[in-house]
């Protein structure tokens, strides 16, 4: 393709998604960030109480649906946390990602969006992507963390992805432990990604010393690794995979998916390098819930 030819398509395509401001349903950010679900469809599974298994795995927006629900099917988690869900999105075939995998695992779940995504609207169904938690045990408490801090500007004016809302975490709790789900700014500085985590840190100061769990997709930098751990480590988090190197995305090198875990420690886990699915890949870890 011409370099032309690239500039003329690239062009056309921005004109496209920036026309969705105008073409597309208008949600406040309350009505992005609402959670919706079934929280307690399913009566809890037959699954040993001393353990819980944990699935986190930022999906790329759930297009390789089957492959995904495949993939969590041989997995077999008690909990999972989810991070880029889709919910109406042209690019994932309109489906609504997180009731499907629900309904597909037998599974509870609950999911709320962090942005309205311009320019995937099917119809007058309002395009969204954000985090979900499916759990084998009724779920209680959903809330969402908006965070203080965000990229500004970064998403709305992006012509390649513009957007409405900002990141968010979602707290979910269910088999007796507080699930926080995260995705931080993938964009911007170190010091933004701190003053994100520190929100979720805050919430969780409510309940201090309760079984819980701060896992998702951190994006964090290679030189912020160390002062992550540590902050963790200050409000009695571990990283429930134990110690190691490992990649946890196809684009870095260094662990940029976490599941640090309190109350609960893990027994056993590590990153499932499944190929092919998104760019990343999902975190299992074995939770020893008799600790508590």
């Amino acid at each position: 393709m011409t370099r032309f030819a690239t500039f003329t398509a690239v062009a056309l395509l921005t004109v496209f998604r920036l026309a969705g401001y105008f073409s597309e349903p208008r949600l406040s950010d309350a009505d992005i960030h609402a959670i919706s679900g079934e929280p307690d469809r399913l009566a809890p599974a037959p699954v040993d109480r001393g353990r819980v298994r944990l699935v986190s795995w930022n999906i790329e927006r759930g297009v390789q649906f089957q492959k995904i629900a495949a993939a969590l099917t041989d997995l077999k988690p008690d909990v999972v946390l989810l991070q880029e869900v889709d919910r109406y999105c042209n690019r994932s075939g309109n489906r609504d990602i997180a009731r499907e995998l629900g309904e597909a695992l037998e599974m509870n779940w609950v999911s709320a969006g962090e942005f309205q995504e311009i320019g995937e609207s099917y119809g007058e169904m309002a395009a969204t992507t954000g985090q979900a938690v499916l759990s084998r045990y009724p779920i209680g408490g959903a809330s969402v963390i908006v965070f203080g801090r965000q990229s500004g500007l970064r998403w709305r004016v992006n012509p390649m992805q513009p957007r409405r809302g900002g990141r968010i975490a979602l707290h979910a709790r269910s088999a007796g432990v507080d699930f926080y789900n995260v995705h931080l700014e993938s964009s911007g500085a170190d010091a933004l990604r701190d003053a994100q985590i520190k929100d979720v840190l805050g919430e969780d100061g409510r309940s201090p010393g309760a079984a819980a769990v701060i896992g998702g997709d951190f994006n964090n930098t290679a030189r912020a690794l160390a002062p992550l751990v540590a902050a963790m480590g200050a409000h009695g988090f571990v990283d429930a995979l134990g110690p190691g190197t490992r990649e946890t995305s196809v684009r870095h090198r260094h662990p940029i998916d976490w599941q640090f875990a309190r109350g609960v420690p893990g027994a056993g886990g590590g990153v499932r390098r499944i190929e092919g699915v998104s760019d990343h890949f999902p975190l299992a870890a074995t939770l020893d819930a008799q600790a508590r």
